[in-house]
């Protein structure tokens, strides 16, 4: 019962990844607006030093992984390298596509619209 629990938490968590990049990759980031946290940090190094946003965030989140692995615990390590790996990959991918909206309000707003999504869909529980 654990592995089909755990396969269903990765599948959930690589839908939620996917659906976060559709709002960074097609709204924010041809926009040049920022969401928040580690995203948000990479945006910005995005613009200032042109690397890919998916790489920058795996580079910063590695310290982080580091720390989680010890202090959270290898199972909600496991999850969210899935979910920042999955996450970076899909960002980069998506970001070769062009932006659905041109608009720097309309995109604000339905990036915010997917995000919140994502963010209701992963936190159900």
């Amino acid at each position: 019962m654990k592995v089909k629990k755990f396969a269903i938490e990765t599948l959930e968590t690589i839908i939620g990844a996917f659906i976060m990049a559709v709002g960074v990759s097609l709204f924010l980031l041809p926009n040049q607006l920022s969401s928040g946290g580690i995203s948000g940090v990479a945006t910005i190094t995005y613009y200032l030093l042109n690397i890919p946003m998916g790489t920058m965030i795996l580079v910063i989140n590695v310290p982080l992984f580091i720390l989680a692995i010890y202090k959270i615990g290898k199972s909600f390590f496991i999850k969210s390298m899935i979910g920042t790996v999955f996450l970076s990959i899909f960002i980069d991918f998506l970001d070769q596509l062009e932006p659905l909206t041109n608009d720097r309000f309309l995109a604000c707003i339905y990036g915010g619209i997917v995000i919140g999504f994502r963010n209701s869909y992963y936190f159900k529980s």
